[in-house]
């Protein structure tokens, strides 16, 4: 059935700014597309911004049981409304009728989130217009079917949040440990020497690879997207053919990567991660730098210290440009932090390999139960 056939499809708006009456009070939520995510289902509770009862009549109120889906920007994001909200012009909901289960049509959205995202119609800003996404086609049967679906996903689904739970719970335990080793990084409160990383490394940057010479195999280009999240992601890769020439750009397993550039005010640049090992050899595209390290500095230290906020504050701070913010090479080299002896280093970095090796076991247990519900959702909705 097309999705206008099983409820009624309303596009949010914005009550006017310009009234403080609007939202001098937290009475009613007012979802927007951050508050969603791409990777699952969001159920909507909370908000990070409200209007107040006043502007209820200048609002499109939307009922418990709601299904939002991101229309403008990155499409596809679902979320399912536990209680009475609205939301803004970026978001299409859908008031379920009596045909459907609501979390049944929330999953079979977001089933079609590729989709979706392929029918939307501008290269800059993708948009899906509320006519075209009404008529988009979904499977469904009878409503028992639909909640035994539900329960089955939704049990594969806390099977996931709890594994990722775990290794964000492992993430965490490092942490601590580096605190407890090196004490506060940002006032050096254990009082190590400070010194200038370019006394500990060298920073040497990507090339400009052209995007329209990307192929479909070949030594994977590492593009800011695979780093700039502080955890490296060999997702979305295009290649390169092999070039003797381009060696000084080549990156290998365990080698360190920053990426220099973002957005002004946002957290998307700035951000260390160590290379993986699903390729043997990756090459390093523009806007991103390896830090090459002296016998004096290991990897997990400096990766860890360039996390501490505060730390990081001191580069982004840099930013330079209105919408775009860059670090440059120097100002890498030129920061100065406390660095503690490579003996204590090393001892940190063999406490990280101990809790990888715990992380690696649930990581291969959470990819699996990933492919399953994956394969769920295709045999129930592809």
């Amino acid at each position: 059935m097309k999705l206008k056939e099983l409820g009624e499809i309303v596009t949010g708006n914005t009550p006017s700014k310009k009234n403080e009456e609007f939202y001098e009070s937290n009475d009613i939520c007012f979802f927007k597309p951050g508050d969603l995510e791409e990777d699952y289902i969001v159920e909507l509770n909370n908000s990070e911004e409200y209007i107040s009862e006043k502007a209820r009549n200048k609002a499109r109120i939307l009922p418990q049981d709601s299904i939002l889906v991101t229309c403008i920007g990155t499409i596809g994001k679902v979320g399912l409304l536990l209680q009475e909200a609205t939301c803004n012009q970026q978001i299409n909901a859908i008031i379920p009728n009596d045909n459907i289960v609501p979390k049944y049509l929330a999953y079979a959205i977001y089933s079609k989130q590729k989709y979706l995202q392929k029918k939307a119609n501008a290269p800059v800003v993708p948009i899906i217009n509320k006519k075209d996404f009404s008529e988009v086609d979904v499977k469904i049967c009878d409503k028992k079917e639909q909640q035994k679906i539900v329960e089955k996903l939704d049990t594969i689904m806390q099977i996931i949040d709890l594994k990722k739970s775990q290794l964000n719970g492992m993430d965490d335990l490092i942490k601590s440990q580096f605190v407890e080793m090196f004490g506060d990084i940002n006032t050096n409160n254990k009082n190590w020497n400070k010194d200038s990383l370019k006394n500990h490394l060298s920073v040497s940057g990507g090339f400009a690879f052209k995007s329209t010479e990307f192929q479909k195999s070949g030594i994977p280009v590492l593009r800011i997207g695979n780093i700039n999240t502080g955890k490296f992601r060999p997702k979305d890769l295009m290649f390169w053919k092999e070039d003797a020439s381009l060696e000084n750009y080549a990156i290998y397993p365990n080698d360190v990567l920053i990426s220099l550039t973002g957005t002004v005010g946002k957290d998307d640049y700035g951000n260390v991660c160590i290379i993986g090992d699903d390729y043997p050899k990756y090459y390093l595209n523009q806007r991103n730098a390896k830090l090459n390290l002296k016998e004096s500095i290991n990897k997990e230290f400096i990766s860890y210290s360039l996390k501490v906020p505060e730390i990081k504050k001191r580069l982004t701070g840099i930013s330079r440009g209105v919408r775009q913010a860059n670090i440059s090479n120097k100002d890498i080299e030129n920061l100065q932090i406390p660095i503690p002896p490579i003996e204590l280093q090393n001892q940190f970095a063999d406490f990280v390999k101990q809790v990888d090796k715990q992380k690696f076991v649930i990581q291969k247990s959470l990819e699996k139960s990933q492919l399953l519900f994956n394969s769920l959702m295709d045999k129930y909705f592809g």
